[in-house]
């Protein structure tokens, strides 16, 4: 009773049942692609969820992690887990009722339950003769016509999760009241007074790199923090014993303003001006202490700060399943000289970026990361964001096209247009200004130990993410955007367009096979222009043009240890002006994985090229062009080409012939 929306009915169903996971990934967890039967007979999507809700309080944690392996690996769900989906197979991952996941239909086909889960479906077709997309090309939009017959994928864009802030806030308090695998956040504050009078509670947080675009106030960040920091002072913890870290590692200190957004006015006002929140310098030795060796050799230094707190409490935002886990404070929190045991070529070049089961970078991050977790007790807050990452008047950017309405289609031509003649300093205005934040919902909100918070996690991030592709693709077509970590306020630079390219779009996929065969052609469309913004990438544009030029992919890592100690370079990091100056030759590894198995890189639209000449790209015009030349290279006038749409943000599982081989598996 009084119940009047999806939100309320989120936080009726939390008051009912306390022990239940709330909300979860642990049923209804499939591929975008996968039909399911039609399934519950209830009037509403509401008491659909309701009734799924129920049930997950007898469903078993031990199931997820099979469930997530299953996801990844591609093998068929175990009977208790089918079990668990046919019970609820109305749950979806906002909390509204469905009765089937996403077919790969036509509109007039798509079911009501279908209707329910997403905005706008997945989709895997193969385009028609003169067919038209629209690409995103940096600092701006583009509209390329495909070659008859290119497969496009698209992930699709789920129905929106609550974003009320006060909803969200009621999760959040769910969380840290009631975590997985540690006791409450009050019981631990309570035992530390016990123990000791005045215990140090470090709040450490993840920077600004993401969510992107940024989170419209309040970040969700703010509301962990905020609650958190509430329960510190109602436990009778001492305000100067806390401190607020931001976990930034070798990126650029967040700013004063950025601070006030992420952690919110209230607690910038209370402890900004009385030093007690800080960026960590994860370059001088003097801000972090050593606090031993894993058991492969890495040595691991980390955060002063971390090292004397009694409790971390992290605030991590999450929407990729590279991020989170160990690697929120296993990275950022920990010195150059840690991060160069797992950003290294070597360790990147088996590294699946998105599916950390076949992840070097991760193994190694999880070693570090038990190591600071036997060190310092850590209580681990992770959150997952939803598809909603623009406001209703750009909503059309994550439509494909051939489903986009009249209005749609000439908001897209008419800025595609436009965006031509304004200058790449107003247009980088237009994208990374306040006309464009992140509308995100929160989908789901865990605290704990680290582990067992991470499992559920990923298994948020995989569900209705994940399109199934039969077959790899010769050619694979990408259109990297101006929006991505590494590039807040800053223009997209040719490092940058490698490493979005070869790097984060390259590792798309998860099951252990790339959408792209070893040995095919890439096609990135992207203008290249040869704009370097100062001083924040002055490090990225000397490694370019000082390391990567004359010693290419091979040899690039021998003037490291150069940059690393340039202190001109590195008095930029110090000011909060820009990166480290060794980060730069971690936006080249980044793409190590990618650069290392694709033959290679055609660039459309590139207007310099001295980016594409230092990269070894070759120039075309158009992506029709493109594609027939690297048909000619491939000698193979029928190669196969793929379109991956992004965004929306999602991973492909590939499906291959028995007996061939995929990347191998790590374990820990």
């Amino acid at each position: 009773q009084g119940v009047t929306s999806t939100a309320d009915l989120h936080v009726a169903t939390m008051m009912a049942s306390p022990s239940t996971v709330f909300p979860s990934p642990l049923v209804g967890l499939r591929p975008r692609h996968a039909p399911a039967k039609r399934g519950s007979t209830a009037a509403t999507g509401s008491l659909r969820h309701l009734q799924a809700s129920i049930q997950l309080a007898t469903i078993g944690g031990s199931t997820l992690a099979t469930r997530v392996s299953s996801l990844t690996r591609g093998d068929s769900l175990d009977a208790n887990t089918a079990a668990a989906r046919r019970r609820s197979s109305a749950r979806t991952r906002n909390g509204i009722g469905s009765g089937a996941a996403a077919a790969i239909t036509a509109p007039s086909e798509w079911g009501q339950g279908d209707r329910d889960r997403y905005l706008h479906r997945p989709e895997v077709y193969y385009s028609e003769p003169g067919e038209e997309v629209l690409m995103q090309f940096g600092e701006g939009m583009r509209i390329e016509e495909l070659p008859e017959g290119t497969r496009v994928a698209y992930p699709g864009v789920r129905k929106n999760a609550p974003s009320d802030p006060k909803v969200m806030q009621q999760m959040v308090e769910h969380a840290l009241d009631n975590p997985i695998g540690q006791p409450p956040l009050r019981e631990k504050l309570r035992a530390l007074k016990a123990l000791k009078k005045n215990p140090k509670i470090l709040m450490a947080f993840d920077d600004v790199s993401i969510p992107l675009p940024p989170m419209r106030a309040p970040d969700i960040r703010r509301i962990i923090l905020e609650q958190a920091e509430r329960r510190c002072m109602e436990e009778g913890i001492d305000p100067g014993d806390i401190k607020f870290v931001c976990s930034i590692a070798l990126h650029r200190f967040i700013r004063r303003d950025e601070f006030r957004h992420v952690c919110g006015p209230a607690l910038y006002d209370k402890y900004h001006p009385r030093g007690q929140m800080t960026n960590y310098n994860a370059v001088d030795l003097e801000f972090s202490v050593d606090i031993g060796t894993t058991e492969a050799g890495e040595r691991v230094l980390v955060c002063k700060d971390f090292a004397e707190a009694d409790l971390l409490l992290y605030a991590n935002v999450n929407y990729v399943s590279m991020d989170g886990g160990y690697k929120s404070y296993a990275t950022g929190l920990v010195h150059y000289q840690t991060l160069r045991h797992n950003h290294d070529s070597k360790t990147l070049k088996n590294t699946s970026l998105f599916d950390p089961p076949r992840s070097a970078l991760h193994k190694s991050i999880i070693r570090i990361g038990k190591l600071m977790q036997k060190h310092t007790d850590v209580f681990h807050v992770e959150t997952v964001l939803d598809d909603n990452r623009f406001p209703f008047y750009l909503t059309w950017v994550q439509v494909l096209m051939r489903r986009m309405n009249i209005l749609q289609k000439s908001l897209a031509r008419v800025s595609c247009f436009f965006l031509k003649f304004l200058p790449i300093w107003l247009r980088l205005w237009i994208f990374w200004g306040p006309l464009v934040r992140g509308q995100f919902g929160l989908v789901q909100v865990k605290a704990g130990e680290t582990e067992a918070v991470h499992e559920q996690t990923l298994a948020a991030n995989f569900e209705d993410s994940v399109v199934e592709l039969e077959g790899q693709a010769d050619i694979l077509i990408i259109a990297p955007t101006c929006i991505g970590p590494y590039t807040k306020d800053t223009y997209l630079n040719p490092l940058l367009v490698n490493t979005y390219a070869l790097g984060y779009y390259y590792n798309m996929y998860v099951g252990g096979v790339p959408v792209l065969k070893k040995g095919g052609v890439m096609i990135v469309v992207n203008p290249m222009p040869y704009k370097w913004s100062s001083p924040t990438h002055d490090a990225y544009k000397a490694i370019f043009e000082e390391a990567v030029a004359p010693l290419g992919p091979d040899r690039f890592e021998e003037q490291q240890e150069r940059f690393a100690t340039d202190e001109r370079l590195n008095d930029i990091y110090r000011r909060g002006d820009g990166p480290a100056a060794v980060h730069g030759f971690y936006m080249y590894t980044w793409a190590a994985h990618g650069m290392s198995k694709v033959s290679k890189v055609f660039v459309v639209g590139a207007e310099d090229s001295r980016g594409p000449d230092v990269l070894n790209w070759d120039m075309k015009d158009s992506v029709k062009e493109a594609v027939a030349a690297a048909r000619e290279f491939l000698g193979n006038p029928k190669a196969e080409a793929t379109f991956w749409q992004c965004p929306p943000v999602g991973y492909a599982r590939v499906k291959l012939p028995e007996g061939v081989e995929v990347e191998k598996r790590y374990t820990w």
